[in-house]
């Protein structure tokens, strides 16, 4: 496959469903014996990429990342990926939301910056960030592949911006690629800090979209829950109020974990 498509897949990865999680029996109630969660504490910093469709000077369709606010009237909003970073913890999660091939659910539906929806979460990728802050490694669940990104600049002081510069791809402990992502995209790849971070579970239909009514339903605990079936890891959330008739849990199956949350943990089991 050549590199400059390659990117796109690997930050997209497979296209699935909106909204489609489910409820396990076992949650309803509490954790599972076998359930391990990670803490989104206050050492968490929240970026956020957005992609915005524009039309350069020959009126060609182009991309361009985390466009400022006030130059997004005659652009439109195709993708929005979620990044929490915390130097305590060296922990790095990763979040895509479901592509969009008509390209216009992320513009119709804008929320405020501050706030992160369950409802199009897509894949979650669960890595490590190394002491200086300049690569986060994420490691597949069977240990045969390792993903590793350099940033810049740094991620030791939190900085306004992040920016994806390359990707390392290891397969079996040998490396297979080494991509430089603005050359192999033509755009940058940009991360930008938000303020707050709130994980809430929105439905697009909802009458009201102001932060306020938003955090209603938000995570009531700070945590991502997981555990591991026979086929791999599955994450779990729980929020303040139900999400339908009875349930305030949601998860998603272990197609969506394409990177160990084990990492996370410290622990193996």
């Amino acid at each position: 496959m050549k590199k400059y498509i390659a990117i796109p897949l690997i930050l997209l990865c497979c296209g699935c469903s909106r909204g489609k999680y489910y409820v396990t029996d076992t949650f309803r109630v509490g954790a599972a014996g076998n359930m391990q969660f990670i803490e989104i504490d206050s050492s968490y910093y929240f970026y956020k990429r957005e992609v915005y469709k524009d039309k350069d000077e020959n009126s060609q369709n182009i991309l361009r990342s985390n466009v400022s606010k006030t130059d997004t009237a005659n652009k439109i909003r195709i993708e929005v990926e979620y990044l929490l970073i915390s130097l305590l913890h060296k922990n790095a999660i990763y979040i895509t939301t479901v592509p969009d091939k008509f390209q216009y659910y992320y513009s119709k539906h804008m929320l405020p910056d501050s706030i992160i929806n369950a409802y199009d979460f897509n894949a979650f990728y669960f890595g490590k960030l190394n002491n200086d802050g300049e690569f986060i490694t994420f490691v597949s669940e069977n240990n045969k592949k390792k993903m590793s990104w350099q940033l810049r600049p740094l991620a030791n002081a939190f900085p306004k911006q992040l920016f994806l510069r390359e990707l390392e791809i290891e397969k079996k402990d040998v490396l297979s690629d080494v991509i430089l992502v603005e050359r192999a995209l033509q755009v940058p790849v940009v991360f930008t800090r938000q303020a707050v971070c709130r994980i809430v579970f929105a439905r697009p239909d909802a009458t009201e979209q102001s932060d306020a009514s938003l955090i209603k339903n938000r995570l009531v605990d700070g945590r991502i829950y997981f555990y591991e079936s026979k086929h791999g890891f599955d994450i779990l959330f729980r929020f303040s109020n139900n999400i339908n008739t009875k349930d305030s849990a949601i998860g998603f199956n272990h197609k969506r974990t394409l990177y160990n949350p084990f990492l996370l943990t410290g622990s193996g089991n």
